[in-house]
């Protein structure tokens, strides 16, 4: 084409990349200009036709808005639509919808703009230096629009951008998805000739990530022309601003991130906190000026925002930026910044917001194929050529419908004719169906193209790209075992993990899950137990109050500033609980015989106190001389051979501590805490063989209303040597409890008789008390022995008296009122148990944790980062709590 326009003073074209490689192939001085585009010709005379600079279209823009009152937004969308349909025809406003955009084109349509000018120019009328006698040549005079016809003049030469002769595509590589498509390609290209090679896609499709990613991992330098925008300085500042403008209702872990980018940081431990509520002494780096800056958001501009939290080199491409949108001094509020953000993501002009590196700005040429027509590089790989190679002129009335599709046909033949060596690479399969070249190849070759066997001679189907990096090994291929294994103890909560799945104990010795606010609140409560335990005189003297103002304040913002009142009450009664709790066991001298300083959490109330001192009876590490089990636990409290555990959550009755805790549970929250508790108490020299659970929040309302036992609150799990039916048969506590005239009572003929119905089931039922109210034998004595006919009304009462005996023996421990009892049996059983599962768990450290069908994926804490199939949970699992 050079050697067909070479002789020509001016050569006009609409394809700025045609410009510039005739350009670059004059082998002649010449004096101006050479091939130009109607766009460059335009800026080159802008002021000297118009008489003064063009407005920018940031300029525009803002101006628009300034005089109809409308968003930024609002006018720029429009403002594009005007431009697009201006390069079509001159009756713009007919073409607009709305009294709005009609309102915005009335206000557009006197400014200085570059389709203003473009759209009034006439050549002859002007004394330049471009057209003065020049010969002129006009390529493909029939792709220009209504805009670039006006610079054409009355003389010139047409030249067409096609050959006489015929060009039909070769070879068509079928290959498959978007990745061996991309990975293919590059296997093309030489790493030491990068710049002789292009790539022509859809840029707006997914292959072109596959491509980007293709690039990297084979280390070579290519022109990103795919407008990565939003630098990294002014997304952070932005981002700043608009949690800012939350101030008082974010949490920390919403702007721990940002923060860092700015060398912030805070203590551990503040996530689930507001950031309002932050002092000081949780403030690191320069996080306390962040702070500062975005509790005083309302009353500064964005230029002071800047000036404060951006240091010399992000303040720059900050400050560039604000300049342009003139809003350095603008105060900040939500419609502003609204109009920053939208501006900083659609408007062209603000340059500075796309982030290219150097390596980007060179190398392999990346094409879209909706914006280019010809590609000055001598191999050039075209990818994909399907639906999205459309290019839609439905919906627009401003078009001539039937021209502008001749035109995308052109403009298209011309593209995929470039470059001296082509390779065209297609999916085989897309959605599930065979791959269908772009609609616009039917009207190229005047026939329909269903499939691209129809468009090339030769269609090569398969692959020759070899991934190097080794794939995952599936279920069913051997896995190598390793010697290694982790071989640390069970504790209380990685064993419940285990239990329901061994995936779940995987994530759970890997990962944290975050803070949430009922964590906190037990953290709390369980340090002040601890304190109290330690100084119970400091707290009498100083009084609750004291020490609810030490965390009330910061607590409160783990629910929300409305919920202050709700949360403090909370507090309040939580701690007035505990404290009557422990008063009830007499403690006595308690040895303060361990630093504070020395604990991995070192108590919040000794510290804000200035204690030094706290006791070894207090989170205390279970360690037994001989340990016949892997686990390992420390107790809240330990005395007098009993253990004590704080709960905060919600409370459970002994019957539902008994269920989650047998060996063979289907409950939702199986807890194997006091089962592994009383094993490590139980080997512990001089230890008893009780465990407590004290729940914080039982009976709060009652206990509001009036005193109440605070053993109520307490749930009492015991071992005993004795096996379960001789538990059931001789305890006091059920005999009374089955006596008792209320709905735990058996039926009203056998009440008196309860002595005596035991006597007859530790002679003649079995070891299962499951079985007793089945055994015909059994019953027959039972009513003899409680003077009542054999009939059938009084037997099915019996066998009903029976089975509710039965039913505080479920799982084979007792359950009385607030007690549960394990027989010896059971508890070696679980223990066993619990030893051959973490076994299991060694063997399985060396290959892989499998999922287990005891827990449904979607309530596991780590779903969202579990790659497993979801499961289906037995039919038989328990939904309840």
């Amino acid at each position: 084409m050079y050697e067909e326009v070479s002789e020509f003073g001016l050569v006009i074209t609409t394809d700025a990349a045609l410009a510039t490689a005739l350009n670059a192939r004059l082998d002649k001085a010449i004096v101006g200009h050479f091939a130009v585009t109607p766009k460059k010709i335009a800026s080159y005379l802008a002021s000297r036709v118009t008489g003064k600079p063009l407005l920018s279209e940031l300029d525009v823009i803002a101006a628009i808005s300034a005089e109809t009152h409308l968003s930024l937004k609002h006018v720029h969308s429009e403002v594009e639509n005007i431009k697009e349909i201006r390069k079509y025809t001159k009756d713009v406003e007919s073409n607009l919808h709305g009294r709005r955009a009609k309102t915005i084109y009335e206000s557009y349509e006197p400014l200085p703009t570059l389709e203003k000018l473009m759209g009034e120019f006439i050549p002859e009328d002007h004394d330049n230096e471009l057209y003065t006698d020049k010969p002129v040549a006009v390529i493909a005079v029939d792709l220009f629009n209504d805009l670039d016809k006006h610079f054409i003049p009355l003389e010139y030469t047409p030249i067409s951008i096609f050959k006489d002769e015929e060009y039909d595509i070769d070879t068509i590589y079928e290959i498959g998805n978007d990745r061996q498509l991309a990975d293919n390609a590059i296997d093309i290209i030489d790493p030491d000739k990068p710049f002789d090679y292009a790539i022509v896609l859809n840029t707006a499709s997914p292959i072109a990530d596959a491509v980007r990613a293709a690039l990297y991992r084979k280390n070579l330098p290519f022109i990103n022309a795919l407008n990565v925008r939003d630098l990294s300085q002014i997304r952070d500042y932005l981002q700043f601003i608009s949690l800012a403008l939350d101030f008082e209702t974010i949490r920390v872990r919403n702007v721990k991130e940002l923060f860092s980018n700015y060398k912030g940081f805070f203590t551990e431990g503040q996530d689930e906190y507001l950031l309002s509520k932050q002092n000081k002494e949780n403030l690191k780096g320069s996080a306390e000026i962040l702070w500062e800056t975005m509790r005083d958001i309302y009353a500064l501009t964005y230029g002071e925002v800047c000036e404060r939290i951006c240091d010399s080199n992000t303040g720059v491409q900050v400050s560039m930026m604000l300049k342009a949108l003139n809003v350095q001094n603008t105060k900040i509020g939500t419609k502003s910044l609204n109009d920053i953000k939208y501006a900083v993501d659609n408007v062209n002009e603000l340059k500075h917001s796309e982030q290219i590196p150097d390596e980007e700005k060179k190398g392999v040429l990346i094409a879209d194929c909706n914006n280019s027509v010809y590609i000055d590089r001598p191999v050039v790989i075209y990818l994909g050529m399907e639906q999205d190679w459309n290019r839609s002129v439905v919906g627009k009335r401003y078009l001539d419908v039937e021209a502008e599709t001749d035109k995308n046909v052109t403009r298209l033949n011309a593209l995929i004719q470039q470059g001296s060596s082509r390779y065209y690479f297609v999916n085989s399969t897309k959605g599930g169906n065979p791959a269908r070249p772009s609609l616009l190849f039917d009207l190229i070759y005047g026939r329909p193209v269903e499939r691209f066997s129809d468009m090339c001679t030769n269609l090569v189907r398969g692959r020759w790209h070899h991934d190097p990096i080794q794939s995952i090994p599936d279920d069913s291929e051997k896995i190598e075992r390793s010697s290694e294994c982790y071989a640390k103890d069970f504790s209380k909560s990685s064993f419940n993990n285990y239990y329901l799945c061994p995936r779940r104990f995987l994530f759970g010795i890997g990962l944290k899950t975050p803070e949430e606010k009922t964590t906190e609140f037990g953290n709390l409560i369980h340090a002040f137990a601890e304190y109290y335990v330690c100084y119970p005189e400091d707290v009498k003297e100083l009084g609750v109050e004291h020490f609810l103002s030490l965390i009330g304040e910061r607590y409160s913002g783990l629910s929300s500033p409305m919920m202050k009142g709700v949360d403090t009450d909370k507090i309040r009664k939580a701690m007035t609980s505990t404290i009557e709790f422990i008063d009830s066991l007499q403690l006595g001298d308690v040895p303060l015989d361990v630093l504070v300083s020395s604990k991995k959490r070192p108590n919040r109330f000794m510290i804000a106190m200035g204690k030094e001192m706290t006791s070894s009876r207090c989170e205390m590490k279970l360690v037994p001389p001989i340990k016949h089990y892997p686990v390992y636990g420390e107790a809240d409290l330990c005395s007098n051979g009993i253990i004590t555990d704080y709960k905060t959550g919600k409370p459970h009755s002994a019957s539902t501590i008994a269920k989650d805790m047998d060996k063979d549970t289907k409950s939702k929250h199986p807890e194997f805490q006091p089962m592994i508790y009383l094993s490590l108490l139980h080997e512990m020299e001089g230890a008893g063989d009780e465990f407590k659970l004290f729940y914080v929040m039982d009976n709060d309302i009652e206990s509001s209303e009036g005193e109440i036992d605070i053993q109520r609150n307490t749930r009492t799990v015991r071992l005993s040597k004795s096996d379960i039916k001789n538990l059931v048969t001789t305890s006091t506590d059920l005999a009374e409890e089955l006596s008792r005239d209320n709905r735990t009572a058996i039926n009203k003929k056998f009440r008196d008789h309860i002595e005596s119905i035991m006597q007859v089931i530790a002679e003649m039922g079995s070891d299962v008390p499951d079985e007793w109210a089945d055994d015909f034998g059994l019953i027959t004595n039972i009513l003899d022995v409680c003077g009542k006919n054999d009939n059938k009304t009084n037997r099915g009462d019996a066998e009903a008296a029976v089975r509710k005996i039965a039913s505080h023996a479920k799982g084979g421990v007792l359950t009385t009122g607030n007690t549960v009892t394990i027989p010896w049996k059971i508890y070696e059983e679980t223990m066993s148990m619990i030893s051959d599962k973490h076994r299991e768990m060694q063997e399985q450290s060396k290959t892989k944790f499998e999922v287990n069908k005891k827990a449904k994926c979607s309530d596991c804490q780590f779903f969202s980062v579990c790659m497993e199939d979801n499961i289906t949970v037995d039919e038989g699992v328990d939904d309840d709590e």
